[in-house]
């Protein structure tokens, strides 16, 4: 009888946590169905292989609308609540600016497109994170803990919630002879990501007037990040410099895989440090770290500038180098705003995180733009030392325009 009541509670505390971010979030968790519903119609749809590829853009469209419709909400709930009509005219506003990205900027699928697609879900997405505290709001940090913590709560419900669904179908296949078709298993995966998953995620997002204590700091990720990413980040810092002080002695300046090693590296060390600053007052080991690792990284940055410089002046730009670069120099950044400014505000993390997404896939210096830039100019002086191209000829190279 316990057991039944237990397993009755927690179903009906599952509904209920549903039932309440069904309410906040209506448009998102229809998107987000949507989707589900779309890459199931697709799966079906597979064999046949009739316009597949509009329902592709059909269904990334949809899933854009996920992140679109959670910036509209957190807009709308920053602004203590728009009148009804007004938020409906916003997601009108919002319906409509999907439509047009569908037939201008999705007309076909390519790697254009599909980067372009993947940088504005990104700043969407980040969007949602950072419009609630904007322009000034206190404890950010702790406001992105919560939304981290029940991110990862959500993954680990869903994991489990799928393993136990496909158990439960894996046994009326086996056990009870009643034959279960593979794609299933794949829809019922879809079924717990782009329903269950969100829904819950969405529920326990916190309200715009929640206030938060040094006491809902979580235990775990301060043993995390004090007692093992902080020693293990330390420890690597010292390796670095010690390959540092080797090139110098050898002068040889390395490329390729350095580059990779050291800008992940100082991505870590900048998420260390945004999780770290409600602590750090309190910590001394947090404070430390917090005051000299933005200053010590720096030397190894410039060794990692130099060996994309090599890479680049063999090779010229690409839009992977560029992306590459473009990542450097933020981190760069903004291991340049921790070491010099006092009174930060870590909301500019993913403010110009953003910003920079979007850049980099829009306008005059988007990687398609510069990398085509760069190609053309490297292919005329190859020409030109080979005599093929004369200078001051009347042929020259146009850069190709990026629809």
């Amino acid at each position: 009888m316990k057991l039944s009541n237990a397993f009755t509670n927690a179903f009906k505390n599952i509904l209920l946590v549903l039932s309440r971010s069904l309410q906040r979030f209506p448009i998102t968790i229809l998107c987000s169905t949507a989707v589900a519903v779309m890459l199931i119609v697709i799966s079906e749809l597979q064999p046949i292989d009739t316009g597949l590829e509009t329902l592709y853009r059909i269904t990334m469209i949809i899933a854009l609308g996920i992140p679109l419709s959670l910036c509209i909400k957190v807009f709308s709930e920053r602004k203590d609540g728009l009148k009804t009509a007004r938020l409906i005219g916003l997601y009108a506003a919002g319906g409509l600016v999907l439509l047009l990205y569908y037939f201008f900027l999705l007309d076909k699928l390519n790697m254009v497109s599909i980067t372009r697609y993947v940088a504005v879900s990104l700043a969407l997405y980040l969007g949602f994170l950072f419009i609630p505290y904007l322009p000034k709001k206190e404890q950010y940090e702790m406001y992105m803990i919560k939304v981290g913590l029940g991110f990862f709560i959500t993954v680990i419900y869903s994991a489990v919630l799928y393993l136990g669904l496909a158990a439960i179908l894996l046994a009326i296949d086996q056990l009870l002879g009643i034959a279960v078709a593979g794609m299933t298993y794949y829809y019922t995966g879809l079924i717990v990501a782009f329903v269950f998953a969100p829904s819950y995620f969405l529920a326990d997002i916190p309200l715009p007037d929640q206030r938060f204590h040094q006491e809902n700091y979580s235990k775990i990720l301060r043993i995390l990040l004090l007692y093992i990413v902080m020693p293990l980040l330390t420890v690597y810092t010292a390796i670095l410099y010690l390959y540092f002080i080797k090139i110098i002695v050898q002068w040889q300046w390395p490329v390729g895989l350095v580059s990779h090693l050291v800008l992940w590296y100082a991505v870590i060390v900048t998420i260390v440090l945004f999780f770290i600053t409600p602590i750090k007052d309190e910590d001394k080991w947090a404070n430390i770290f917090t005051l000299w690792m933005p200053k010590i990284i720096l030397p190894i940055l410039i060794m990692m500038f130099i060996s994309m410089g090599i890479r680049i002046n063999a090779y010229g730009v690409t839009e992977n180098r560029y992306f590459v670069v473009v990542l450097a120099l933020w981190v760069s950044a903004m291991m340049l705003y921790f070491s010099f400014i006092k009174k930060r505000m870590n909301i500019i993390i993913p403010v110009t995180l953003a910003l920079i997404a979007l850049v980099s896939v829009f306008g005059p210096l988007s990687s398609y733009s510069v990398s085509t830039r760069s190609q053309t100019n490297r292919l005329q002086a190859i020409l030109i030392k080979n005599d093929m191209l004369h200078v001051g000829s009347n042929h020259h190279f146009r850069d190709i325009p990026i629809h």
